[in-house]
């Protein structure tokens, strides 16, 4: 008898832990979806290609926008890189098509823009760099390589952008008119540029 009333007073003792751990219980049961979906969305901030996937999407709806707001078929980003060397160890410049959006019916360029010498195209490049890549019509463009190829993308008109970071130069960012309707933003006017300049840095900002 005396031993019941040992094993009922141990149990009693017991009776609040009882009851919280059964209240814990049911909240994780409860809230088991919301926390492991909070747990790796947390865990996904250290991961590095998540986090890049994350960014890409930021920056291809700011590309889209900008597509949309300027009336063009497709924006895109060119980024610079130097992935192979001479025999003398110095690195070739180069430049890939790393982002790009379209509007349904245009052609994706981005796969057979890849790994571009930038010697090949040094006066598009430099058409750029100081702020005339804005054609209307390509006709226009003075490069006759870099002309060539637009029109054989079927591209009307054009608009790029240089992005810099610490003093280098960073990446291209640009639009193409290829059903070109003359809706976009009015480039022959200073204010219509430095707007498209002022979207352009700010979706360099967003390269990693």
């Amino acid at each position: 008898m005396e031993k019941m009333k040992e094993l009922l007073l141990v149990i009693r003792s017991f009776k609040g832990w009882v009851l919280v751990l059964m209240f814990i219980s049911g909240f994780l049961w409860l809230f088991n979806k919301p926390i492991i979906n909070y747990t790796e969305t947390a865990l996904a901030k250290d991961d590095l290609v998540l986090g890049n996937i994350q960014n890409d999407v930021l920056i291809n709806n700011a590309l889209n926008d900008l597509m949309l707001d300027t009336k063009a078929d497709r924006a895109y980003i060119f980024r610079f890189h130097n992935g192979i060397t001479y025999y003398t160890g110095t690195h070739k410049a180069r430049m890939s098509c790393d982002y790009e959006v379209v509007r349904r019916g245009i052609s994706s360029e981005a796969q057979r823009l890849q790994n571009l010498p930038t010697a090949l195209y040094v006066d598009w490049l430099s058409e750029v760099v100081s702020n005339r890549m804005i054609h209307p019509d390509v006709n226009n463009v003075q490069d006759a390589r870099a002309r060539q190829m637009l029109i054989q993308q079927g591209i009307k008109g054009i608009a790029v952008m240089p992005y810099y970071r610490d003093g280098n130069l960073i990446s291209l960012i640009g639009i193409d008119y290829v059903t070109y309707s003359g809706k976009g933003i009015d480039f022959s006017k200073i204010k219509g540029a430095q707007i498209f300049k002022e979207r352009t840095q700010k979706i360099g900002d967003l390269l990693i």
